[in-house]
């Protein structure tokens, strides 16, 4: 036998199942083909095989094959008893000249136990287990020559094995199963079963083993003679109504020992949940009395309740899932998925996700999962008490019918509720009812759901009639109009109030589809009309239905507001609808955008009225000046700008100001909104509209940001008060204090006072008061008499003195939540230019961001509380400011004023602070460039001469000399200033990434940059080495020589270079060997690696070499250079004369 074949045999025990497969496959081919070879006509031998002749009728490796595959299935190690089971079953099909008989012998031979003891008996047992399995497997009882000894022989041994080890009981059934299925059709099928079915039940159904096999045979062969072989049965039938109690007792016992659904479940559900005949026990029978054995007992037996309810529960019509989910059931349930150390927990996790699964492939139970959920033998709260999203998951598998049916359950309950006896049970119907506006609403927000536009307002308008009406009489007209029992509750309205914000902000997201599967504008109904509309429209029926009243009537002059509002309202509808036929986007999308601020806002007057009703006259005030009946003469239209407008502002610039006063709002719907409708007129913004949102940027922060900030509001509302009033007088320099100290100071502010050297004067005095007349003032330090407090008195000052640290921790912890709130009130700002940058990046005003945004980053890095407002403004700079897609170009374009702003820049980068604020400015100056390179320089002005008469002028053009562009000219000043400047702030960078990206300004500054090499120039060395490395950088952007002009320019700048860098070098050998301007041996090398790039750019611009050399000054050169390489000072520097010659090769004339 070659050695790849003995390999397959261990690849048979390997524990990986794809292993055993691919090696059981190639060794029965391989054993197959063996066989064939050497007999290719055993069928038509006439000797019969047995285990003594084995080795005659096969192949030696077959034989072989069979023995060791027999003798390897007692083996326990990894996985040889499957693989070796499993390759024992394809080979002995594939021998079908084999008997069982021959296989039965072989079987008990080579698994002999006599002597075996505990685990080897054990293995033994359970070889010879998957040998009587692997034969019947292999049909080989179905073959013409088994007869019916060779099945007794079989029976006989399975059942000796099954009464020897309780644990092997069940798997020597299975055989048994197996046997009787694969003699169905053969010609023993009839003997077998007369003499299987007596055998196995000899003694009766004493376990579930037994009943198993009744069940299944009964099914199987429903006239045998069952009352012989189960005489205590009634109507000899195990699965009769009658025989309930016998079951149940039976199907007790296969939940003892193993931890795993018995086999005889599977039987026993395929049989009783098909259609049952009249009188056969049901599932709802038998569950009824195990539910109170398997969820009563033992861990144990609740872990086979679970995986039983598994089981069950797919196969179950949704009629019938009720009966299911009893109390103990689904307390075992949520007691084990609400802590993750439970000893069920994993189990219990399991069960969920099946929940969830089921209902996704069976649409029908889904409602019925979620029912007994959160039913009452479930929990209302069942995902938060369990900590998961089963329900949620399952309420994303319900779909139209089921969703309508499931909100007419919630909507009941919340409003048949009973009267309630007492207060506690007043707390529970509000919590009831809390839970069902929040499974409303949590249909709405579930994205896996499918959105009808039937129960979506069914949903809307149920929870705001809850909000602001109260229902007198149940409107048969009107389905959400049922009288509540008992009446809902302030503290229900008040949450149902609470809830709009979201209910609205969702309304708003949602996206339905028509009829022809044409998805809607998100926010829309299927006519087109917003939700918000609807809402309203519903509020004004409802405000005309004698059955309900509202629970706040409005005074006379919200009521006056709201009808103008409304009137205007309703102006704005026509209005585009009539813009919707000539089809005009833009103003289409302005008026749509009033129309859902007007919608939104008329809602919120029931919210809060006194603020909604101001801000809806200065929405009328604003619309009316956008959009001015043109028909109304021009001094109509100036005296009614008079009578609204207080000060002198553009339309756009009160619409914006009202639009931050809405992200201000604690409503994530109002704050979306506010932004939305920027996205519209951003591209209308003035520089007035900007600087307002700049003047809430720039704000303090914490307490007198707010003050500055929500001044009108802090009137209304006597400034902040979640502080009481005494606490609230407090200095400003206690403020200055407080916004000093940390969350936990509360008890040694006292020793912080005195270690800061300052007297907390507010402090002082109530504690002074506290003490009353045992108070000693400063001025009586001196007397001899002091009194003392007695110990109620003590006590009496301690109450006090806890009150006072009381009300100055109440004032850090709401000068914190103050500070936060304005840190993302300004957060929310910053928002706004992202829109406008987005939207409207080629707008002129872009420029008009540039250095407000760079010194409030500036500003902001300052403070830690201002951290997340420096990194969004950061990253709002760098990332959408400095990578703007398209700019603002001519004639829109205002290019005097970019000028302007580009000096502001870089003035602002000569003073910069560190090296990330001189990256903005440069940042800013590459995008101002960007600009100004679209932009064509102005025409030189003619100079203009007046007579001695002043009468007669004459005028005469400008030389045509070399003029530098504004953007060189800027750049200019600020490379003068970091090469004369002894501390000068600016950084190189910006002159090499204006050469990387715009060469062209780049290369009008070459002769500056000469003229600063000069000595004379006394700039540091460090500023003069980098000095030589922009000149380098820029020559390697040198135009082609063909560039006649360029060429020149070149050559007339070459020989003072040239004159530089010697003198440079000259002092490099003479001057001091230290000092800041003092040029080292590393900045040596720096300078004639530079040069050399020059001059090899000079090389190809200046195709005469005799002409470079005198450009260069090649003698002077050499001169210097022999001085350098022979100083002292610079004799370390290892690759000096190789640079020398190199610059020399590239300057002097070719012998």
């Amino acid at each position: 036998m070659s050695n790849d074949m003995m390999a397959l045999y261990w690849e048979l025990a390997s524990v990986d199942p794809i292993v055993r497969q691919k090696a059981a496959d190639k060794l029965v081919r391989a054993l197959y083909t063996f066989q064939h070879d050497l007999h290719p006509t055993l069928e038509n031998a006439v000797s019969t095989p047995s285990g003594d002749n084995l080795d005659q009728l096969c192949a030696q490796d077959v034989s072989y094959g069979i023995k060791r595959l027999l003798r390897g299935l007692p083996s326990s190690r990894d996985g040889a008893r499957q693989g070796f089971a499993v390759a024992l079953t394809e080979l002995l099909k594939s021998l079908e000249f084999l008997r069982a008989s021959t296989a039965l012998s072989l079987l008990a031979k080579l698994t002999q136990t006599e002597g075996a003891k505990g685990q080897e008996e054990r293995d033994i047992l359970f070889g010879r287990i998957f040998g009587l399995m692997a034969i019947c497997q292999a049909d080989m009882l179905a073959r013409p020559h088994t007869t019916i000894e060779d099945v007794q022989e079989m029976v006989t041994r399975v059942l000796k094995y099954a009464s020897s080890k309780s644990y092997i009981k069940e798997t020597c059934f299975k055989v048994l199963m197996t046997m009787v299925e694969k003699l169905q059709g053969t010609k023993l099928e009839t003997e077998a079963v007369e003499y299987v079915i007596p055998t196995v039940l000899g003694k009766g159904i004493e376990g579930p083993e037994e009943l198993w096999f009744a069940i299944v045979m009964q099914s199987r062969y429903p006239k045998f003679a069952w009352a012989s072989v189960l005489p205590s049965w009634r109507d000899a039938s195990v699965l009769h109504t009658k025989n309930k109690a016998q079951l149940v007792e039976i199907l007790k016992e296969s939940t003892y020992t193993i931890p795993r659904v018995h086999l005889v479940w599977d039987a026993l559900l395929d049989a009783v949940l098909t259609t049952p005949p009249l009188g056969k026990i049901s599932i709802r029978d038998l569950w009824s009395v195990l539910d109170d054995a398997l969820f009563s007992s033992s861990y144990e037996r609740k872990y086979l309740g679970l995986l039983l309810f598994q089981k069950i529960l797919p196969r179950l019509d949704a009629t019938e899932v009720p009966f299911l989910f009893t109390p103990q059931l689904l307390r075992t349930l949520i007691n084990n998925l609400a802590k993750h150390d439970n000893y069920l927990h994993k189990v219990a996790k399991q069960t969920a996700n099946m929940l969830s699964t089921v209902a996704k492939v069976r649409k029908d139970v889904a409602l019925q999962l979620v029912l007994q959920l959160v039913g009452k033998n479930g929990h209302q709260r069942f995902d938060q008490v369990t900590k998961t999203k089963t329900v949620e998951s399952i309420l994303g598998s319900l779909e139209g019918e089921g969703i309508e049916t499931y909100i007419k359950y919630l909507q009941d309950m919340f409003i048949n509720q009973g009267e309630p006896g007492d207060a506690g049970e007043a707390d529970n119907v509000n919590q009831r009812r809390q839970w069902a506006v929040d499974q409303m609403l949590l249909l709405l927000k579930n994205g896996k759901i499918p959105k009808e536009e039937k129960w979506i307002q069914r949903i809307a308008r149920f929870v705001w009639l809850h909000a602001f009406f109260k229902v007198q009489k149940t409107d048969p007209k009107v389905d959400v109009i049922q009288v509540p029992r008992p009446e809902v509750s302030d503290a229900t309205r008040e949450l149902c109030t609470e809830k709009l914000g979201s209910l609205l902000a969702t309304l708003a997201g949602i996206t339905l589809k028509s009829t022809g599967e044409t998805r809607l504008a998100p926010g829309t109904m299927l006519d087109g009309q917003y939700w918000a509309n609807d809402l309203q429209t519903f509020t004004v029926d409802l405000c005309k239905n004698k059955r309900v009243s509202l629970l706040v009537e409005l005074d006379q002059e919200a009521q006056q507001t709201v009808q103008n509002a409304t009137s205007t309202l309703h102006s704005i509808q026509k209005r585009i609808t009539k813009t919707e036929v000539s089809q005009n986007r833009d103003v289409l999308a302005q008026y749509k955008a009033f129309e859902l601020l007007f919608l939104h806002l008329l809602l919120h007057v029931y919210i809060e009225p006194a603020e909604a009703v101001g801000v809806l006259d200065e929405l009328k005030n604003c619309f009316d000046l956008f959009f001015q009946d043109k028909s109304a003469s021009p001094e109509k239209r100036k005296a009614k700008d008079a009578d609204d407008m207080e000060e002198d502002l553009a339309p756009i610039e009160v619409l914006v100001d009202i639009l931050i006063s809405f992200l201000a709002k604690p409503s994530a719907l109002v704050r979306s909104l506010s932004q939305d409708v920027f996205k519209v007129f951003s591209n209308q913004l003035t520089k007035k509209s900007l600087d307002l949102i700049f003047e809430v940027l720039s704000a303090k922060g914490g307490v007198a940001g707010a003050q500055e900030l929500f001044e009108e509001e802090e009137e209304e509302e006597e400034d902040v008060e979640m502080i009481s009033g005494d606490a609230m007088d407090v200095d400003s320099k206690q403020e200055d204090d407080d916004d000093e100290e940390d969350e936990g100071e509360d008890e040694d502010e006292d020793e912080d006072d005195d270690e800061s050297g300052e007297v907390d004067e507010e402090l002082r005095l109530k504690i002074k008061e506290a003490l009353g007349n045992a108070a000693v003032d400063e001025e009586d330090d001196d007397s001899d008499e002091e009194e003392f407090l007695d110990d109620d008195e003590m006590e009496a000052f301690d109450d006090k003195l806890a009150d006072i640290f009381r009300q100055r921790k109440e004032i850090t912890t709401a000068k914190k939540d103050v500070k936060n709130q304005v840190l993302h009130f300004k957060l929310r700002v910053v928002d706004l230019l992202d829109i406008f940058l987005r939207k409207s990046p080629q707008q002129p005003l872009v420029i008009e961001l540039i250095m407000p945004l760079i010194k409030l980053v500036t500003s902001t890095s300052r403070s830690t509380d201002d951290k997340d407002l420096h990194d969004k403004l950061q990253s709002l700079v760098k990332n959408k400011l400095f990578r703007l897609r398209e700019v603002p170009t001519e004639p829109a374009l205002n290019a005097d004023r970019a000028v302007e702003v580009l000096r502001e820049v870089h003035e602002y980068a000569h003073r910069a602070a560190d090296a990330t604020l001189f990256g903005l400015c440069n940042g800013a100056s590459l995008l101002l460039t960007r600009i100004l390179s679209h932009v064509k320089e102005p025409v030189p002005k003619k100079e203009v001469k007046k007579t001695p008469k002043k009468r007669k002028v004459e005028t005469k053009e400008v030389p045509n000399t070399r003029s530098m562009s504004r953007v060189a000219s800027i750049y200019q000043e600020t490379l003068s200033d970091f090469m004369t400047k002894n501390k000068t702030r600016v950084k190189p960078v910006i002159f090499l990434d204006l050469i990387n990206r715009y060469p062209v300004y780049a290369w009008e500054l070459l002769p500056s940059l000469v003229d600063f090499t000069s000595p004379s120039v006394d700039a540091k060395a460090y500023n003069l080495v980098q000095a030589y490395n922009i000149i380098s950088r820029i020559m390697k952007q040198a135009p082609k020589a063909e560039d006649e002009e360029r060429t020149k320019f070149v050559k007339e700048l070459l020989p003072k270079l040239a004159e530089n860098f010697i003198r440079t070098l000259q002092q490099a050998v003479e001057g001091e060997a230290d000092g800041p301007r003092s040029v080292g041996k590393e900045r040596v090398k720096d300078l004639l690696k530079d040069i050399m790039v020059v001059a090899r750019r000079s090389v190809k611009l200046i195709d005469d070499q005799d002409e470079i050399s005198k450009l260069w000054r090649a003698d002077e050169i050499r001169q210097v250079l022999d001085r350098l390489c022979g100083s002292e000072r610079f004799q370390g520097i290892a690759s000096l004369k190789g640079q020398s010659k190199q610059l020399l090769a590239l300057v002097e004339k070719k012998a």
